[in-house]
């Protein structure tokens, strides 16, 4: 619903104009501008003596350049900013092709439509000029040549040119998110910190916390520093509570997603689960399948994590949010989501607790999953995520039960060196997890019991005493070197039941 913001004494005139396009007033209410309750936000116009203007969108609705602040009042401009903000560009056109500002509206019907942009380059220093350049350089797909120019200097230039703290805020929530972009988080935080503490429109104020808070989620790394999970859950109930009476579903869904990671790392798994399932029903009522299959992947790896913690009566309903998610996430319209759901799959089917005729089961299944996600994550053109994967199904096959015609943990190995051929040095930490793994499934693959194998035991020696020198991490230390413990008993036995032979 549009909302014209205007003195009661004009309401009948706009009335009449309105009633030239048939139904158009059932789109639009009419409010008073002179009324000090009133909000006066997007999407809007401001009907004021002999001028209409526009109030900024925060709801990032629309490519953020900036039309002229006012526009001479007239029945046909009226009507085609209406249309504009309506979204009718056909109506648009029919309005205003012809009004000297018609060029702007252009613009942003081509960033709005991806359309190639032929950008009339002007060299005046007003901050309107500045932003919009800035924004056509961001958004914009050329047709000839690309405007010349540093990015982050020229939206810096128009944030030093803007005329009061809105216009300064609305030019550096779009720097801050080129810097979030840009994977510069500290610029990104220290910008909006910045214009947050400035005198803002409730708008504006929620569409930079929200902005932040993608800021926020990124930055959050092990170790965290002291206050920052608190200091992220408190802005993610503020705006929780903002976009919820706002009725905006689909924002108010995202931050769910939001507090369902933040919730996971504080392992709040009840509340987090609490958070998602709402996220769920958002899209569900929205109709947004790709969001709902997100969240449905969200919930999956909750309840994984979950099972994993000793609470194996979540592994079922994790596989069946992962199933969910896989009916929009197929293999021919998304590879690579499909196979990393898929990854995670192989893992569950492996870990799920069951009699040993139904292991038997998910452990076919279970295969079947690792060899999808395989199928697109190969070595050669996704090595990192081929190790992983491959460490992965390794771990699931010494987890397999007893196969009738080849021995599961020597397949283990096999898939462990798989791994460990990219998992080098470079990758110290995922290198020694590996080590370790492959030095479990060894003392179980294939060993001959009645003799000592010398070639298996020097390469267990060799692949412990390298996670000694890879990683500081004491139980990974303390790992290693109860393998080597071990390893030298089992030598000292073998050799005293030789020399007592």
């Amino acid at each position: 619903m549009l909302t014209i913001f205007a003195p009661t004494n004009r309401w009948k005139e706009i009335q009449r104009i309105i009633l030239q396009e048939d139904r158009l007033n059932e789109l639009i209410q009419i409010a008073d501008s002179q009324n000090p309750n009133i909000s006066i936000a997007y999407p809007g116009l401001i009907i004021e003596g002999n001028q209409i203007s526009i109030p900024l969108c925060w709801d990032q609705s629309l490519p953020p350049l900036l039309l002229p602040e006012t526009w001479e009042y007239s029945p046909q401009t009226l009507l085609g900013l209406i249309f504009h903000q309506l979204g009718n560009d056909q109506k648009v056109w029919q309005y205003l092709n012809e009004h000297p500002d018609f060029r702007d509206l252009e613009y942003q019907a081509a960033l709005k439509y991806q359309f190639p942009i032929d950008f009339s380059y002007s060299h005046e220093m007003t901050y309107r000029e500045v932003h919009n350049q800035a924004v056509v350089m961001h958004y914009g797909i050329f047709d000839g040549i690309h405007p010349p120019g540093d990015l982050p200097s020229l939206y810096q230039n128009a944030v030093d040119l803007a005329p009061n703290a809105e216009y300064k805020a609305f030019t550096a929530r779009e720097l801050a998110g080129l810097w979030l972009d840009m994977q510069e988080l500290d610029q990104a935080s220290k910008l909006l910190d910045e214009v947050i503490e400035l005198p803002l429109s409730r708008e504006a104020l929620m569409s930079l916390k929200m902005l932040r808070n993608k800021v926020w989620m990124q930055q959050l790394v092990v170790p965290y520093a002291p206050g920052q999970l608190e200091n992220l859950k408190e802005q993610l109930w503020e705006l929780l509570k903002y976009y919820e009476a706002k009725g905006d579903h689909l924002q108010t869904g995202f931050l769910l997603l939001d507090a369902t990671h933040v919730a996971s790392l504080s392992n709040s798994h009840a509340e987090a689960l609490g958070y998602v399932k709402k996220a769920i029903d958002l899209f569900d009522e929205e109709e947004v399948p790709e969001l709902l299959a997100q969240a449905q992947i969200q919930k999956g790896t909750l309840l994984a994590t979950w099972a994993q913690l000793d609470q194996p009566q979540f592994y079922k309903p994790a596989v069946e949010s992962y199933q969910q998610a896989l009916k929009v996430f197929t293999k021919e319209a998304v590879p690579n989501i499909f196979a990393d759901i898929h990854h995670q799959l192989g893992v569950l089917y492996a870990e799920m607790p069951a009699e040993n005729k139904r292991r038997a089961i998910w452990a076919g299944v279970a295969s079947a999953s690792f060899q999808e996600a395989l199928e697109f994550y190969t070595k050669e053109q996704y090595p990192y995520e081929y190790a992983s994967i491959c460490n992965n199904f390794a771990n699931a096959y010494t987890k397999f039960p007893p196969a009738l015609h080849s021995d599961n943990h020597t397949k283990a190995l096999g898939y462990y060196e798989e791994a460990l051929e990219i998992r080098t040095a470079q990758y110290p930490y995922e290198r020694a997890i590996t080590l370790l793994n492959y030095l479990e499934a060894s003392w179980n693959a294939g060993n001959d019991e009645s003799s000592f194998n010398q070639a298996r035991f020097d390469d267990m020696i060799a692949k412990a005493e390298e996670v000694l020198h890879l990683v500081a991490d004491p139980d990974m230390q303390a790992t290693a070197r109860e393998h080597i413990d071990n390893l030298n008993k089992l030598k000292a036995v073998a050799q005293k039941e030789t020399s007592d032979a």
